[in-house]
C-alpha cells in the first residue's frame, strides 16, 4: 500500500511547506541568506513537467541559499493602527 494515499493531500503540502520553511532557517541560522520564492513558476505545468514532476505533485517552494553581500534593506511597513482592529463578538 502506498502510504501517501494514507496522508490527505492538504497534510502533505503543510508537511512540504515546512521541510521549506525549515531549509530557509536553518540556511539564514548557518549566516547564509535564503530566500523563499514562489510566483508563477511554482504553478505552471511546464516548469513541473522541465523538473520531472508527475502530474500529482507540485512545486511547494524555491528557496535560494547563498552567501549575503551586504544588509537586508528595510522594508516599508504599514502603521500597525492602519492593519490592526480589535474583533468583538
Amino acid at each position: 500500500t502506498n502510504a501517501a494515499h494514507k496522508v490527505p493531500v492538504i497534510e502533505q503540502q503543510l508537511c512540504a511547506g515546512l521541510v521549506a520553511y525549515n531549509l530557509l532557517i536553518g540556511a539564514q541560522g548557518l549566516g547564509f541568506g535564503a530566500q523563499w520564492l514562489s510566483g508563477w513558476a511554482a504553478y505552471d505545468r511546464k516548469v513541473a513537467d522541465l523538473l520531472g514532476l508527475e502530474s500529482n505533485e507540485q512545486v511547494i517552494a524555491f528557496v535560494s541559499i547563498g552567501t549575503p553581500t551586504g544588509l537586508t534593506p528595510e522594508l516599508r511597513r504599514p502603521q500597525l493602527e492602519n492593519v490592526l482592529a480589535e474583533w468583538t463578538p
